[in-house]
């Protein structure tokens, strides 16, 4: 009988993630749809594919270069080959270089590349913004308080201010919240805790049902303060094997003051949000079992 449930469980949640062939419904149910996120395990690193209805696709950050097939895999798993958008939230490695892979696919479409409008120095950085010229793109900033239409979600950046002069890449962070329908995501990319209270100095609406640890859950980033105004009832860490202690136990330890349900990349493998009109549920893909279903507002 638990095998049988099992098998259940699998076909009804694969539906809605396999390729295009499986999702031909109709134009006017789009907006019905439930946005899917998923958050790909890609080591130590970050890459995020956002999913609105059925002809929407945005990939925040791809990893490490080494991570470049194993994102590559992943998109085809899941039928993607447009995506309309491409982000680079900063220049380090672990969220850019991956992304060359993707430009470089001749089976993927991008239709579009936004980064936080403050070029990197190093080599993968350079790789990347010429995988981009190849591909006939131009890099298009992506700063406070610009807000995109992603699909059905309302894509709002809290960071970075323009006009910095030559910042700190972690600092300087895309920092996005995504909202669709009554339900709210962070996404803060690499900021600390200074960039957190210059948002909470400065009002930004934060409070979201996930949130997306920061900088790979350091011990630097979710101030006690930050994570009361997220209030996130769950919580994904992007971690690999590394060498700096993420996530660190002060970080995790105030994710459980605020009553954050924690979930990792590095145990769980690729992690899946999907947000419905009556609740969301949070499932390893690998598995397609729910790990988390929470009801709704």
């Amino acid at each position: 009988m638990r095998v049988l449930i099992r098998l259940a469980l699998l076909l009804l949640l694969a539906l809605p993630l396999l390729g295009p062939g499986l999702r031909a419904a109709p134009a006017s149910a789009a907006a019905s749809q439930p946005i899917r996120v998923f958050f790909l395990d890609v080591g130590q690193g970050d890459a995020t594919l956002i999913r609105a209805g059925q002809d929407f696709d945005a990939l925040v950050d791809g990893g490490r270069k080494s991570a470049g097939e194993r994102v590559l895999e992943t998109l085809r798993r899941l039928g993607v080959d447009d995506l309309e958008v491409l982000v680079a939230t900063h220049a380090d490695a672990d969220h850019t270089g991956g992304l060359i892979a993707v430009l470089e696919d001749d089976a993927l479409a991008v239709e579009s590349v936004l980064y936080n409008g403050y070029p990197g120095e190093t080599q993968t950085w350079a790789g990347f913004a010429a995988a981009v010229q190849a591909e006939g793109l131009t890099l298009t900033p992506a700063q406070r308080p610009q807000v995109f239409a992603w699909g059905g979600v309302h894509a709002a950046v809290l960071n970075p201010p323009p006009g910095l002069l030559d910042p700190d890449q972690n600092q300087a962070s895309i920092v996005l919240r995504l909202e669709v329908g009554p339900f709210a995501l962070l996404l803060p990319a690499d900021i600390d805790s200074g960039v957190e209270a210059q948002l909470l100095a400065g009002g930004e609406l934060l409070d979201s049902d996930l949130l997306k640890v920061a900088h790979h859950g350091s011990q630097y980033s979710s101030s006690a303060e930050f994570l009361q105004a997220v209030d996130p009832a769950q919580a994904v860490i992007s971690v690999g094997l590394n060498p700096y202690g993420h996530p660190a136990p002060e970080t995790l330890a105030r994710l459980a003051a605020v009553g954050a349900q924690v979930w990792r990349t590095d145990r769980h493998g690729t992690l899946v949000w999907r947000g419905e009109g009556d609740g969301d549920i949070l499932f390893a893909l690998n598995t397609y079992v729910p790990l988390v279903v929470q009801g709704g507002p």
